[in-house]
């Protein structure tokens, strides 16, 4: 598929793309820089001599991101299948750092809470058309097509209410505001 999707770490929402089907022993897959790869995605050397097919979602994912990490483009598909919102949160703070290496990641997921604090742009792409493109997880349009974060659809629902909050990312800026407006009232 060639599309031209611009940004450093771009969301994408789309039934479009295949998963990567990885098999056979860790120490082939990851195959460059095998040891600091699996110390980057949080595994160890262990690792290298067990079979894929045997490891947790989440630690396949971690795999599938270390055999790529000499990729200029890292696609990741499905990506969040497995991991916790603490495991994301560590990916997050990852994907900025590997992009600080001249990388691009594009992660297709269904997953919202993936993109929050992450993407720069997010594309939802139906039959290898880009349907929607959006620089902000808060654009009403999304809803339509991914069940947005907790957070975002709290924040769209004050506006139900004649309450205005700024789009937060972070649930602690959020309850801040909160208070804030609480504390007018008084």
């Amino acid at each position: 598929m060639e599309l031209k999707l611009n940004g450093n770490i771009i969301g994408v929402v789309s039934n479009d793309f295949k998963e990567d089907n990885v098999n056979g022993k860790v120490r082939d897959i990851v195959v460059k820089k095998s040891s600091d790869a699996l110390k980057m995605v949080g595994l160890d050397d262990t690792y290298l001599d067990k079979d894929i097919s045997e490891l947790s979602l989440r630690d396949k994912n971690k795999i599938i991101l270390a055999s790529k990490l000499q990729d200029k483009e890292i696609m990741l598909i499905n990506f969040s299948r497995g991991l916790t919102n603490k495991d994301i949160e560590f990916f997050k703070k990852l994907f900025k750092k590997i992009i600080s290496y001249g990388r691009k990641i594009v992660l297709v997921d269904r997953n919202s809470n993936m993109f929050i604090n992450c993407v720069d742009k997010m594309y939802v792409i139906n039959n290898k058309k880009i349907v929607l493109e959006v620089n902000d997880i808060y654009d009403k349009g999304l809803e339509k097509y991914i069940e947005v974060p907790k957070i975002v659809e709290f924040t769209n629902k004050t506006l139900d209410y004649g309450v205005n909050i700024n789009h937060y990312n972070e649930l602690d800026d959020l309850l801040k505001a909160i208070y804030r407006i609480k504390s007018w009232d008084i």
